[in-house]
């Protein structure tokens, strides 16, 4: 009991650290009304339609009903590796808490969990703080952690980016195994730094990428200024630095194959990073200011800015630590601004969308050196006062600017004012319950601070949401289920909510939106006529026939939600001639023809019709339309075309401006951002034929547009059925995590076509013999059947798995290694027990004394 109750009073700080971030984002919920307190949906974009549904799916995984497993995801794209997902969206330690609660509750569940990581960012902060420097007021410690848990990073867009938040926990986590290599020299500390690492690494390499670095730049600044020997500081750090290396090798056999699996990725436009200007990039360091996307979320509340200031001026702390933490601090702060290590601290590779994702590790680094300044006590007037006044300056010089808000302009000159208040009455002679209550008024205005901040972010953090799970969601899900006919068949759920719905609702369908999806998915799928958005990272179903009957797609949940059946469809595997027909139509027409394996389109000729407000030539096979430039609205353009009477006309324009008149209703062609650069549309029926065989093109645009003439093809509905009757099916088709199987009928030589994508990694044989893939089947897998075979069986191998493997067993060898050469250094000597328990495990002189403390039991610290 005494032991549990030692426990308890060296961690309680944290504990409090902990719930205190966790409250402050809590309340912010709450006085916003987002969910879970209200109606207002808290799912922006990439929480919505990235990060929920892959919980989501990774949860139907682990329980067993899923379409797929960790290697290998069925229900998106037709078939995408998961492994980049995994390590970019749901590998988080914190999943599991998705696991628990009830399938329906997956928002709960995200949000509980980016509850949970700020709370263990701002409980492993606090730790770190009091074994860096344990003496020190206690509540500046738990207020320095809560403010970094909480920090306007983590609740502006860690909180909507859920495991961006691994790299919040793992900054302080890291610097706190350092710190506790360089102190306790054990045979612990070596065996758990590098599995602590590995799990932080498997959370989400990317932003714990980040953290190490910055982890690396906080022990560097430690070993330079610490007042050991020189000696025993560098074998610390070098100690420190082979269990990290250690720790990012046990995860190389998820990392490797991570590496390869972004490069194939669909990739964004190559970015130019823009340095901000000194206003707009000092401005964030202000509580309330927001900017999401534009500048670094630096603030770490008023208090704790205010202390980190003070820490150059602070006579108590010696010259040569003020210099050190300084300099690497301010060099660190000011790699955000520069083009190279700007790409450095983004892997080499200029993010789309917000280019200041590493911003955390500034307001760790500025938490860390408020407790330093703090815990050394402020000696004069001046390392405060000038502090204040350089803080007052700042809201001034950036009160106009439109990162700026009323709470900047209110809270940080209030808070100024209590620190100002709580350092004089703790500088005198006062009553006790003053001295408290003075610093209970300051740390209540903290977390109000902190809880308004968070208002602000959340209130400006307006991407595209979508909404939580509800009736829709569990009806459409129903009638997926209803149909389910997987593997032989798939099912559609659409596009209801998200452009993850096959994850987050079930089915197999064609959508998927990630920033690993491979290029090779993206390629093949729009020259079929699919949409896309994010520059292709995001595919649009273009709902037609023609694919339906392509990818097996039996079933689709459309608007309402409602069922639309679909019988003309062949399996998932079937059998084509040995020699595969290529159609000689251009773009999607002939990509799908050659993928079906039949001419199913007549190719026409758009002609001017009457009835246009806007000005329409037609020359060199290009439709050429042009809005007056004195219309107000939308201007109309009418077209024709003729085609077989009956027949559906479709027309493919990715990058059209407007909107065309399908069935009396108006819908929008391109997806409006950019079209044809971040944006492109879908292939889209436009009309139907008359008796006379004449289709009507009404199109809608307010800027000028162009189309070539033979952009509209006319799908003959006879043919498609005649096509997909005359397809031999195979049969037993059986899929078991990222293998497929499938018996064929026995007869002359064929081609064995699989409704996949064709990407690096896919292996088949026939009949247990090796087989070629062929590249000519519109980009689908297909692959040579000899005459008489009987069955095909594919595997997608993930590229660099077995690279992998070996790396994460050289990283265990590694290990056992380094655990055994400690173990053998502390056995016991004669007459030598005291030597080597001072030197290996406590050190001749810790931080600030603190071995010296713990030999006599006056100071201890735990890791």
């Amino acid at each position: 009991m005494s032991a549990l109750l030692f426990r308890f009073r060296s961690h309680w700080p944290s504990l409090l650290a902990g719930v205190a971030s966790a409250a402050m984002f809590v309340a912010a919920g709450i006085v916003r009304g987002t969910f879970p307190f209200g109606e207002r949906t808290r799912n922006v974009y990439d929480l919505g339609n990235q990060f929920i549904p892959m919980a989501a799916y990774l949860r139907d995984v682990v329980t067993g009903r899923g379409n797929g497993d960790l290697i290998f995801n069925w229900q998106s794209g037709f078939g995408t590796p998961f492994v980049g997902d995994f390590m970019a969206y749901v590998g988080s330690s914190l999943s599991w808490i998705a696991l628990i609660l009830p399938r329906a509750q997956i928002d709960l569940a995200l949000y509980l969990i980016a509850v949970a990581a700020m709370g263990l960012a701002a409980g492993a902060m606090t730790a770190y703080l009091r074994m860096l420097r344990p003496s020190g007021p206690v509540w500046v410690a738990i207020t320095a952690g809560a403010s970094y848990g909480a920090c306007a990073w983590a609740v502006g867009e860690g909180a909507y980016m859920t495991l961006w938040l691994s790299g919040l926990i793992a900054f302080p986590l890291i610097c706190l195994l350092c710190e506790w290599t360089l102190q306790r020299r054990s045979v612990l500390a070596t065996v758990v730094t590098p599995l602590v690492v590995a799990l932080l690494w498997t959370s989400h390499f990317y932003t714990v990428y980040m953290a190490t670095i910055a982890a690396g730049i906080v022990t560097l600044a430690r070993v330079l200024a610490g007042e050991e020997a020189w000696r025993w500081r560098l074998t610390g750090g070098l100690r420190c630095a082979l269990a990290v290396a250690l720790g990012i090798g046990l995860t190389a056999p998820l990392l490797i194959p991570t590496f390869p699996l972004v490069k194939a990725a669909t990739p964004s436009p190559d970015r130019e990073f823009h340095p901000l200007g000194a206003e707009q990039f000092l401005a964030r360091l202000l509580s309330g200011t927001s900017g999401l996307g534009y500048a670094p979320a630096l603030t770490v509340g008023t208090l704790m800015l205010l202390l980190a200031l003070t820490f150059p001026l602070n006579r108590r702390i010696p010259l040569r630590q003020r210099v050190v933490w300084t300099v690497l601090v301010v060099l660190t702060a000011s790699t955000l601004q520069i083009p190279f290590t700007h790409r450095v601290w983004h892997g080499f590779d200029t993010p789309d969308g917000n280019a200041f994702r590493q911003a955390f590790v500034i307001a760790g680094m500025l938490v860390i050196l408020g407790w330093l300044s703090a815990s050394a006590g402020l000696g004069s007037v001046v390392t405060l006062v000038l502090p204040m006044a350089l803080m007052l300056g700042l809201v001034t010089w950036t009160w106009d600017i439109e990162y700026s808000t009323p709470v900047t302009h209110v809270a940080v000159p209030i808070l100024l004012c209590l620190a100002g208040l709580a350092w004089l009455v703790t500088q005198r002679r006062v009553p006790r319950w003053l001295r408290r209550g003075t610093v209970a008024v300051l740390i209540g205005a903290v977390l109000v601070e902190g809880t308004l901040t968070a208002a602000v972010l959340d209130r400006t953090n307006l991407l595209g949401r979508t909404r939580p799970w509800g009736v829709e969601h569990a009806v459409a899900r129903e009638l997926v289920e209803s149909v389910n006919d997987w593997p032989r068949h798939r099912t559609a759920p659409g596009a209801l909510t998200t452009q993850n719905d096959p994850m987050l609702i079930g089915g197999q369908g064609p959508q998927h939106y990630s920033s690993t999806i491979p290029y090779r998915t993206t390629q093949v799928l729009e020259a079929l006529g699919f949409g896309y958005a994010a520059y292709g990272r995001a595919l649009e179903d273009p709902e037609n026939p023609v694919v339906d009957a392509i990818f097996a797609i039996h079933a689709r949940v459309g608007r309402g939600p409602v069922l639309v059946k679909n019988a003309n469809v062949a399996p998932l595997v079937t059998l084509r001639p040995a020699k595969l027909w290529q159609s000689p139509d251009p773009g999607p027409f002939g990509a799908q023809e050659t993928a079906l394996g039949a001419d199913v389109y007549t190719m026409t000729k758009l002609v001017h019709s009457n009835g246009s407000t806007a000005s329409v030539s037609i020359r060199d096979g290009v439709v050429r339309m042009l809005p007056p430039a004195d219309r107000r609205g939308p201007s109309e353009v009418h077209l024709v075309t003729h085609c077989r009477p009956g027949s559906y006309a479709y027309l493919v324009a990715p990058d059209f401006p407007g909107n065309a008149l399908v069935d009396g209703v108006w819908r929008p062609i391109s997806g409006g951002k950019r079209p044809g650069i971040y944006s492109g549309a879908a292939m889209r029926r436009v009309g139907t034929a008359d008796a006379n065989g004449l289709v009507r093109v009404t199109l809608q645009l307010t800027e000028p547009g162009r189309l070539p003439s033979d952009t509209v093809g006319c799908l003959d509905r006879g043919r498609l059925e005649s096509a997909v009757a005359g397809l031999t099916a195979a049969t037993d088709i059986r899929v078991s995590g990222h293998k497929l199987t499938a018996h064929l009928p026995s007869g002359p030589a064929a081609t064995a076509v699989v409704g996949v994508v064709g990407i690096d990694g896919w292996v088949c044989s026939v009949d247990g013999s090796p087989a070629e893939l062929r590249s000519d089947a519109a980009g689908l897998v297909a692959v040579p059947i000899r005459a008489g075979a009987s069955e095909l069986a594919c595997s997608y191998q993930l590229p660099g798995g077995r690279t992998g493997l070996a790396v994460g067993a050289g990283a265990v060898l590694g290990l056992l290694l380094l655990i055994a050469l400690v173990a053998w250094r502390r056995r016991p000597r004669s007459g030598d027990e005291l030597g080597e328990f001072s030197e290996g495990v406590d050190g001749v002189a810790g931080p600030g004394g603190v071995a010296v403390g713990m030999l006599k039991g006056t100071d201890r610290v735990h890791a």
